[in-house]
């Protein structure tokens, strides 16, 4: 098996993850967030005795989520890859998370973007297949039924590199429209981007 690295930073968890000899290994260095970084990264493959040279693979959760930590650990992930000439990918912070818990469907994910909104998506299992009922998107706070049921987002580093090996890799058909550019997933229009960038 590939020897793989993974970086999740969209939630309150910071986490890194290596995949090695059919083994997960994983490190939380939530206490000091997006500066520990390359850090965590490097003690991670030192427990583990795995050099950078050994890496065939890196993953990191583009959210939706924390955008400051979406843009460091795509930024760390992009820059690691470069620096070693492997592929790098993004995945789906809510998707990841959504195939960990799989059995509890229906899957609806819900997760605070401010600014009175939250960030929403609905999935299923069908068949051992990941569906995306409802894409990621912002809906308003007011627009959400309380008594619709949704589970807050904790992904990690180790869901990341589980969704790859255990769904992505074993389905080549299709499982590759779950990899995406290693870009934080941002889903406010460009118009507020502007608006924000102009008021600066």
């Amino acid at each position: 098996m590939p020897v793989t690295l993974a970086l999740e930073l969209s939630n309150s968890t910071c986490t890194v993850a290596v995949h090695s000899d059919s083994v997960f290994h994983q490190q939380d260095f939530s206490d000091q967030r997006g500066r520990g970084v390359m850090c965590a990264i490097e003690k991670i493959l030192n427990d583990c005795s795995i050099m950078p040279t050994q890496l065939e693979g890196i993953y990191v959760g583009i959210g939706p989520g924390s955008y400051t930590g979406l843009r460091i650990a795509c930024s760390a992930a992009t820059m690691l890859a470069y620096s070693l000439n492997i592929e790098c990918h993004g995945v789906s912070s809510f998707e990841a998370m959504a195939w960990r818990v799989a059995q509890q469907q229906p899957i609806s994910i819900l997760l605070d973007a401010y600014r009175q909104q939250y960030y929403h998506a609905k999935y299923a299992i069908e068949d051992g297949q990941l569906i995306v009922v409802q894409q990621a998107q912002i809906i308003e706070q007011d627009d959400w039924q309380d008594g619709d049921a949704a589970m807050t987002p904790n992904t990690t580093a180790k869901d990341i590199l589980k969704f790859i090996i255990d769904y992505v890799s074993k389905h080549p058909d299709y499982g590759s429209n779950h990899l995406f550019k290693a870009e934080p997933l941002y889903l406010r229009p460009p118009a507020f981007r502007q608006q924000k960038k102009e008021r600066a």
